[in-house]
């Protein structure tokens, strides 16, 4: 680990005239890349730890196969190699790389990271989110190029403006939709200008690198030839691979199959542990209790702090169990008709007690609905603490996303327990005063979550064999690209400002993305509707948008959207509503009236439209906790999908409008 690169086709950057990896501007020192040994090995100065402002700031440009080193045993034949000076823990202590090695590739929502002194985006014409079509022009200066597929890739690009210092601030770049797993992408930098116009020279050292480093860029660059790139005007090149869709899922998928191996056509092993009768319209009953789940995690009871345990193969290995708390709402209606049944997922630092809150109780006597919800563990209640630590000390990371990819297993086999006769349906807790059940697991099981539980569904919903139709509201995916633009995440910026420079902390969001990617839907999504997992049906999924939203980005829930394949309802916002000059751009509409597949529909409440730049909107009230989850009329269209998996379109020929939340 952290030891020599390999130079070869697959597994080593190319730049213009030298590899940035080792220098860039502000490391405190000049660029240098020397030859290795005649095995072709060889070192940069990135191998160690930084001498300048920050570990992360000297490993750019990011992601970067520069970072691989071959292995067999990988489905990309490669693997992620750190070094141990990548990342330094705010308590002085020395960053572990083996989570990572874990990986054969970079996340598919990676952001692409640079820093290129005095560019100007505006002048450079390089496309940004107002208007991503533009990063496909055949001049485009930013180039990202699928080299498995030869086809280019559509992103958008910023420059950090959470940084305040603009000589610092590092050029980010985020696909539009997810790369695809396992595939090869270059990166290309090419005629950047400053705000005076003039063109931006290669860093220096051109002509210092290694014979086998120069063949490798000769080779990248004649590949992009038929897409008029040549070295004239090069700024910067480089590729790297993007991780399998076997190493993504591999570890969660391993655990649910296992798991559910194991229980074969048996219920899980649960206790009701309380219930509380006629809680107060529109409940009739409350009921909790813990269901038996194995723990893949590294301490009984999996508490924060603990990570997955692997074995030798290199999968996860479960040591005894863990009792998964659950919550169960039942609605009056249940009392007349037996409910359908679903798992609901909480929001950001809640628990499974989220069922009984909110609008659900509602939505679930008017659909006539038993929800039972889990603990996201990780972003639970009880992880706040933890998760303060965790954003002051990175190198703590792993925890959380581990953590996360537990309670994916903890939610399925609640939806196991739920969907079977011999389950909760057979449990007094869940019969009314005749004796029949309050519930009918013939009618299929469904999910429904709202902010973390809208990002965290998309995982399950990838993962589940008795989930078919989801709603995911309020959503997104890849907390890399949603951590700056959350009002959720502002509490722990002054944390993360006293451990790391503002361009270590977004080379720091790219490394937690490889392991988060595993516990939540950013690693899942190209899997999740009609592109199944292995032994897994297909899925249909309702993405609900609340525009403006303050806590959630809505550009990452339109990257999600583009990911699965979901149509938008068309118009999605009324002209001049949007800052971007294409909004939803590279969305398919849906068509008139009622439809069917998977769909994103944007509710507007009329507050400001978010900001084109990372940070979270801070202007108007903030409708994410009321919209579109508190309307009559999302209400209706959610419980006829469903039902159904039909989606009819409440809105008809305009834009799908909400009330304006109280501030």
């Amino acid at each position: 680990m952290g030891g020599g690169r390999r130079l070869g086709g697959r597994s080593v950057a190319v730049a213009a005239g030298l590899l940035l990896v080792s220098a860039m501007a502000g490391c405190g020192h000049s660029p240098t890349v020397a030859p290795g040994p005649a095995d072709g090995t060889w070192e940069a100065t990135a191998a160690a730890p930084c001498a300048g402002p920050g570990p992360g700031q000297c490993m750019l440009p990011f992601p970067n196969d520069y970072y691989t080193t071959p292995d067999r045993a990988m489905a990309n034949g490669i693997r992620i190699d750190f070094p141990a000076g990548a990342l330094t823990a705010a308590t002085g202590g020395s960053f572990d790389p083996t989570d990572w090695e874990r990986n054969d590739g970079f996340s598919p929502g990676s952001t692409v990271l640079a820093q290129v002194p005095g560019i100007d985006l505006a002048r450079s014409a390089v496309a940004g989110q107002s208007a991503m079509g533009a990063s496909l022009a055949g001049d485009a200066p930013v180039v990202l190029y699928n080299a498995t597929t030869g086809t280019r890739w559509p992103y958008w690009a910023e420059l950090d403006a959470n940084d305040p210092v603009p000589a610092e601030q590092l050029l980010l770049i985020h696909p539009a939709l997810n790369l695809t797993e396992g595939d090869r992408y270059v990166v290309v930098l090419r005629n950047l200008r400053t705000a005076a116009g003039a063109l931006i020279a290669p860093p220096s050292g051109a002509g210092s690198e290694p014979a086998a480093y120069r063949a490798h860029l000769a080779s990248v660059l004649a590949g992009l030839s038929g897409l008029g790139i040549t070295g004239k005007g090069l700024y910067l090149a480089w590729d790297f691979h993007v991780a399998s869709a076997a190493n993504l899922t591999g570890p969660a998928l391993n655990m649910r199959n296992q798991t559910f191996a194991a229980l074969g056509n048996r219920v899980p092993p649960y206790t009701v542990t309380s219930v509380d009768d006629a809680p107060g319209s529109p409940l009739l009953r409350v009921v909790r209790g813990t269901v038996e789940v194995p723990n893949y995690l590294s301490e009984p009871g999996g508490p924060p702090g603990s990570t997955l345990a692997y074995g030798a193969d290199g999968r996860p290995v479960s040591s005894g169990l863990l009792q998964a708390a659950f919550e169960c709402e039942i609605p009056q209606a249940a009392a007349t008709a037996p409910a359908r049944i679903g798992i609901y997922g909480h929001g950001l630092f809640n628990d499974a007690s989220e069922v009984t809150e909110s609008s659900v109780p509602a939505f679930s006597e008017q659909a006539d609905y038993v929800f039972c919800g889990v603990d996201w563990l990780g972003l639970s209640t009880d992880d706040v603490a933890y998760a303060a630590g965790a954003v002051a000390d990175l190198t703590r990371f792993p925890s959380i996303a581990d953590r996360l990819t537990q309670s994916l297993l903890d939610a399925q086999v609640m939806g196991r327990l739920l969907d079977s006769r011999a389950g909760l349906a057979a449990n007094p807790a869940f019969r009314g005063p005749s004796g029949r059940s309050l519930i009918d697991p013939s009618t299929g099981l469904v999910y429904y979550g709202n902010s973390e539980g809208g990002i965290m569904g998309g995982a399950l919903t990838a993962l589940s064999t008795d989930i078919h139709r989801s709603v995911l509201g309020v959503p997104g995916m890849d907390y890399d690209v949603l951590l700056d633009r959350s009002s959720d995440f502002a509490p722990f910026l002054n944390l993360l400002n006293g451990s790391y420079t503002k361009a270590v902390q977004q080379f720091g969001f790219d490394l937690l993305q490889m392991l988060w990617d595993r516990g939540e839907a950013d690693g899942y999504a190209q899997q999740m509707t009609v592109h199944p997992l292995p032994g897994t049906p297909k899925h249909l999924v309702l993405l609900a948008e609340g525009f403006g939203d303050h806590q959630v980005a809505n550009i990452q829930t339109e990257t999600e959207a583009r990911t699965i394949g979901a149509g938008v309802h068309q118009p999605a916002l009324a002209p001049g509503r949007s800052l971007q000059t294409q909004p939803l751009w590279g969305l398919s509409p849906l068509p008139a009236g009622s439809t069917t597949g998977s769909a994103l529909y944007v509710w507007d409440s009329g507050v400001p439209a978010p900001p084109l730049a990372d940070l979270p909107p801070t202007v108007g009230p903030d409708p994410h906790d009321t919209v579109p989850r508190s309307l009559p009329a999302f209400w209706a269209q959610m419980a006829t999908f469903l039902d159904t998996g039909r989606i009819p379109d409440p809105c008809g020929t305009g834009p799908c409008t909400a009330p304006t939340p109280a501030s």
